[in-house]
């Protein structure tokens, strides 16, 4: 049986994607920090709505923003994946085109679309067409100036969001809760994900291992909802694997009724469920009965306990699941967790 632990399987890491992870607590202070000299576009504090167009990583920490500013926000916020934005964006929104490569094609049709709409706009980005495009136009551009892949930059693609949701007011996230956040990440990977903390005490080599060779569906709920499409996408870019992500309760309205054939799927399906203390009670439940019909039909369950105080910390911690149990997965598939070469395949067939 292969082992992780030892540094043997380690070097399969070539570009470090085990120290991106281990940093995203600490990056994100960093990042907030930063962010102190985020600059909107003029009139942007009487936007009537916030529009955040991202794909991949950068929507990822668009869409953590979006479930904190659920819960504070009386401006909509949305976040937008593709070519168009919707369709009531017009001169009194404020558009975010994040895009960490800044030449994400859909985000530069986005910033088009945009423009010609006359919204105001903000730029996040390490450059590229969209940075060029920005300053030619003298919109706003909030460099990042973090290297990695962009689903290892999460926290330089958050910490300008938050920055901006503190600037108009559709957030309480300000510089306690981030360092809170920060300091909560890094105390849970230290003491359990971490490489060097043995498999028989580290949960999340336990659940690659568990995971290894099967389809996990990975199911989350309200705030943590987008996390759980964080740690499928994170299963396929750093573990090299297929995986599902679902909400409840809206699970519980259709997908269940898929158990009827689950003994056909039992040797290669798994569950996973990301669970917090802050759902609601009736989430809560629908949790317990949901892991118990998939284990009484044969589907092993792994059911992950989220802490943290706040929002933030929470998003953060779910994070280090998804992000530790993906990237053990790489090592166990004899993989390197970093190149991604079905999607520069892709980007060179689309020209």
């Amino acid at each position: 049986m292969l082992t992780l632990d030892g540094i043997s399987r380690l070097e399969l890491d070539r570009e470090d994607m085990f120290g991106h992870i281990r940093s995203l607590g600490t990056e994100l202070v960093r990042a907030w920090e930063r962010s102190e000299s985020l600059e909107l576009p003029p009139g942007a504090d009487r936007a009537k709505g916030v529009v955040i167009a991202g794909m991949g990583g950068s929507a990822t920490a668009a869409d953590y923003f979006a479930a904190i500013c659920n819960v504070s926000s009386e401006r909509p916020v949305v976040v937008s994946r593709g070519y168009t934005l919707p369709n009531w964006v017009d001169g009194d929104t404020l558009v975010v085109i994040s895009s960490y490569s800044g030449n994400t094609e859909e985000l530069i049709a986005s910033y088009d679309d945009a423009w010609k709409r006359g919204a105001m706009i903000l730029a996040v980005t390490r450059g590229g067409k969209i940075g060029a495009r920005a300053d030619a136009d003298g919109v706003p551009v909030y460099p990042i100036d973090y290297v990695a892949q962009p689903r290892a930059a999460l926290a330089h693609s958050l910490a300008p969001l938050l920055r901006l949701g503190l600037i108009l007011g559709i957030t309480g996230v300000a510089d306690a809760e981030v360092r809170d956040a920060g300091a909560s990440h890094r105390a849970l990977v230290e003491s359990e994900f971490e490489p060097g903390v043995p498999e028989q005490r580290n949960p999340a080599k336990q659940t690659a291992r568990a995971l290894l060779r099967r389809f996990p569906l990975v199911l989350g709920a309200e705030h943590l909802a987008p996390v759980a499409s964080r740690y499928k996408n994170q299963v396929a870019e750093n573990g090299k694997s297929l995986a599902a992500a679902d909400i409840l309760p809206e699970a519980n309205h259709n997908l269940i009724v898929g158990l009827a054939t689950a003994a056909d799927v039992a040797d290669t399906l798994s569950l996973v469920t990301l669970e917090s203390a802050l759902y609601h009670e009736r989430t809560s439940l629908r949790f317990d009965l949901t892991t118990k019909y998939f284990a009484e039909a044969g589907i092993p369950v792994h059911r992950h306990q989220v802490g943290g105080e706040g929002l933030l910390a929470q998003l953060l911690l779910g994070t280090a699941w998804g992000d530790y149990v993906s990237a053990y997965l790489a090592l166990l598939n004899d993989q390197d967790p970093s190149p991604v070469p079905q999607i520069d395949r892709l980007k060179a067939e689309l020209g």
